[in-house]
């Protein structure tokens, strides 16, 4: 998967809206690590469920130690990761584009996205 770093202008495909990148991580690139806020998982698992920007192949993880151990993250139960993007809008409007993966990413890895992200992602209280 392509690498870009968090907060940069979102670059990967065309689109009509500006977006910012979230979690295109790579194992040679530095990415936050930390405690994610309570409920950021399962927001993400729900936004996954309707990715967009589908491409035809699948991403691996190459933060996991192994191919065979990348391979069976491509699947979160029935939930594939392996393909697409999660967009979110934040309250003042920043859009931003996430590769599904960063389910596993912050699950497994322990990413913590930016906090302007993270309150995009959570349902509002």
């Amino acid at each position: 998967m392509t690498y870009y770093p968090d907060l940069s202008p979102y670059t990967y495909d065309s689109s009509d809206q500006e977006m910012l990148n979230v979690g295109w991580l790579s194992r040679d690139h530095p990415f936050n690590i930390g405690t994610a806020p309570s409920g950021l998982v399962p927001a993400l698992v729900e936004l996954a469920r309707e990715p967009v920007n589908v491409q035809r192949g699948m991403h691996f993880c190459e933060l996991c130690p192994d191919f065979l151990t990348a391979r069976e993250n491509t699947s979160r139960g029935d939930l594939f990761i392996g393909s697409g993007e999660i967009r979110v809008t934040g309250r003042q409007g920043i859009a931003y584009a996430s590769p599904v993966m960063i389910v596993h990413y912050v699950e497994q890895h322990g990413y913590l996205p930016p906090a302007d992200y993270c309150a995009a992602v959570l349902p509002s209280a």
